[in-house]
């Protein structure tokens, strides 16, 4: 036990006062008058007994009232274990989607503000008070007194920013502050939350979380919408699909899925979801020529309502420009793949001997298929081409015989030559998933997937920076890109024949060739999601010297031009925070529509409970991680015993009164 105030425990000597006080009396006498003194021995006697344990009562009753008086004031308390006072106090204040909503007790980030100010109530002035919030803004990297930082916590709006605790607590050791204590005020969902990212960790800071209780209602949410062909011709009736689910564990029935095209209603469907469930809904609708097509799919789910908006704008496209250029025959898989979807590709196929040289600047994407050697008319064109945003597919010839003169030709175009030829079996399982080359292709686990074989390979260097897309299992690569001026070189290390390998006859290669045609021209996005997609592809902006604007409602950005991959990208810099429509104007003129939606990670609202919080971190060590009660009634107290350990002096002043209150009974009710 410890003392606030360990000097008045002298003041116990103040105890000798009622035993002096007791001796003093023990040498008082009194008279007793009797009219008659025949049973005068006896009561005296009787008396007297009566008097001494009546004495000895009072007596203890006044010591033991002023000792624990005086252990009162000398404030008793039980420090608190493994806890290091701070004077640097940081309040993150959990301010996602999720946090505004209110399920009938209040909205929760106004509960988790109110919280806020309480915990800053709970500290001295002089402490140093910063705020962390999802937005990660500049302004709260400094320090704020007790009034300041109150006026900040009622500045704090819902964001479409998400954030682990992992990278909260990265946040508060970028402020660089030796020592300090983090109060983690959230609603704990599991799938921001990500506390798996904390094992491991260690600190010798404080970490407290106060958690801000939800509730788990039903809710829809509209996870996304795509379309099965990338091209929209001008007369088309267009096909949307749209993946719905029921996040919750509740039935839901009867509930209404709408289409609004250009803000108007177009169409309904009705839909029923058991719990967990997940269902693809189709809408159909005509373009009407159309150039931009915006759209939104609604419903009115409640009280999660964030997740109940998916904007999406849809253009048109002319179909892609392809052409092989083939050293003997070509490829027969090429002429299916392409000849055969006449609504997609305008494919043609020549000889390099009957090539169409006038032709070639008009194409999105050639192919030379096993050409050995060019002529230098033929570089030059191939170089203008790509440097133009052009795309150039090389896929290296059978039973190469001069390596020195096919590597120049390599060398010219910048690309990587051949270093070694292989006869081996190896799968070709390197696939490089990230790559949003192949965004939306894998829906399952790559350890399913029954890998390409190859029997023959050409090796090549790695002089030239290029990015795998596809490898060997040695690491080497199968198919790379190179960014060539504004476009795009796409190199096979290996012929696409069955002597080589079984790439054609394997479901790889069809979206891999896809995409490879689809890439050389821009395939609009039917929406970006806030805070995962930073750049916007556009294929309208023509002159760079004109500025270039995104506008929304309340909102005018002037964005970064990039030159990625052959194609012209609008960065943003992180200021689109807010779902809907919006416009890129160039030179005041409007030439493109884009759709923005929130991450619906949040949608899935279920937390973790206090057991399962308290079992991780014993389970992993994280001794430096506690959970308070979160009853506004007890915070202040509960963070008080946090900082300063559990106080006993309203205890010791609650004895001290009752034993006075015993003395007084004693001396005036109880007469002898």
């Amino acid at each position: 036990m410890n003392y606030q105030n360990p000097n008045l425990l002298y003041a116990l000597i103040a105890i000798a006062i009622p035993i002096i006080i007791h001796l003093f009396n023990l040498r008082r006498h009194k008279k007793v008058y009797f009219s008659s003194i025949r049973f005068l021995k006896n009561i005296k006697e009787k008396n007297r007994k009566k008097s001494e344990i009546k004495n000895i009562l009072i007596l203890f009753s006044r010591i033991l009232a002023i000792s624990f008086l005086v252990l009162a004031f000398a404030k008793p308390y039980k420090p608190a274990k493994n806890i290091k006072y701070s004077n640097n106090i940081l309040l993150y204040v959990d301010n996602s989607k999720s946090m505004d909503i209110d399920f009938g007790d209040g909205n929760l980030l106004n509960r988790a503000k109110n919280k806020a100010v309480k915990i800053s109530e709970s500290f001295p002035s002089n402490n140093n008070f910063y705020l962390i919030t999802n937005d990660f803004d500049s302004k709260h990297t400094l320090s704020y007194s007790s009034n300041m930082i109150r006026n900040q916590i009622e500045q704090i709006r819902s964001t479409s920013q998400q954030r682990s605790i992992k990278d909260i607590i990265s946040r508060a050791s970028s402020l660089k502050i030796d020592n300090y204590h983090l109060y983690f005020l959230s609603d704990f969902q599991k799938n921001t939350l990500k506390i798996n990212n904390l094992i491991g960790y260690k600190t010798h800071n404080v970490i407290s979380l106060i958690q801000i209780q939800n509730s788990n209602p039903s809710n829809i949410s509209i996870d996304s919408l795509y379309t099965k062909s990338p091209i929209l011709n001008s007369n088309d009736e267009i096909e949307i699909y749209v993946i719905i689910s029921n996040k919750s564990n509740k039935n839901i029935e009867d509930e209404v899925i709408f289409l609004y095209l250009d803000e108007k209603q177009k169409s309904q469907q009705y839909i029923n979801l058991l719990a967990k469930e997940k269902k693809e809904i189709k809408f159909k609708f005509l373009s009407n020529n159309k150039k931009f097509i915006t759209g939104e799919i609604r419903t009115y789910d409640s009280p999660i309502n964030f997740d109940n908006n998916l904007f999406f704008t849809l253009a048109k496209a002319k179909k892609i420009n392809i052409t092989a250029i083939n050293e003997v025959k070509e490829n027969k898989s090429f002429n299916a793949l392409f000849a055969k979807d006449t609504a997609m590709f305008n494919y043609t196929s020549s000889n390099i001997e009957n090539i169409n040289y006038n032709n070639l600047s008009r194409q999105n994407l050639i192919i030379l298929n096993e050409v050995d050697e060019l002529t230098s008319g033929l570089l030059n064109i191939l170089q203008s081409f790509t440097n133009n945003g052009g795309t150039l597919l090389v896929v290296p010839p059978t039973d190469l015989q001069n390596t020195d003169s096919y590597n120049k030709f390599l060398n010219t175009l910048g690309l990587n030559i051949i270093i070694k030829t292989k006869e081996n079996t190896l799968k070709i399982n390197q696939i490089n998933t990230k790559n949003t080359f192949y965004k939306n292709v894998f829906t399952e686990d790559l350890d399913k997937i029954n890998y390409p074989i190859s029997n023959h390979a050409y090796y090549t260097s790695k002089q030239k920076e290029s990015n795998q897309i596809i490898g060997f299992a040695n690491k080497k690569d199968f198919l790379s890109s190179y960014n060539s001026g504004k476009g795009c070189i796409y190199q096979f290390s290996s012929p696409l024949n069955k002597k080589y390998n079984n790439f054609l006859n394997h479901a790889l290669f069809v979206p891999t060739l896809i995409n490879i045609a689809t890439s050389s021209i821009l395939i609009k996005t039917p929406y970006y999601v806030i805070g995962s997609d930073k750049n916007i592809s556009t294929e309208h902006i023509k002159k760079t010297n004109e500025i270039t604007h995104i506008k929304g409602e309340n909102i005018d950005i002037i964005p970064t031009l990039i030159n990625k991959n052959g194609k012209q990208l609008l960065y943003h810099h992180n200021q689109i925070n807010k779902n809907g429509i919006y416009t890129i104007t160039n030179n005041n003129i409007t030439v493109d529509k884009i759709a923005f939606n929130y991450n619906n990670l949040e949608s899935n609202i279920s937390s973790f409970t206090k057991k399962e919080l308290e079992d991780f971190f014993s389970k992993n060590n994280l001794q430096n991680i506690k959970i308070l009660k979160t009853k506004n009634h007890e915070l202040k107290k509960n963070i008080k015993e946090q900082r300063m350990g559990k106080e006993y002096w309203k205890i010791a002043l609650f004895i001290s009164l009752l034993f006075f209150a015993i003395e007084i009974f004693l001396i005036k009710l109880i007469k002898l």
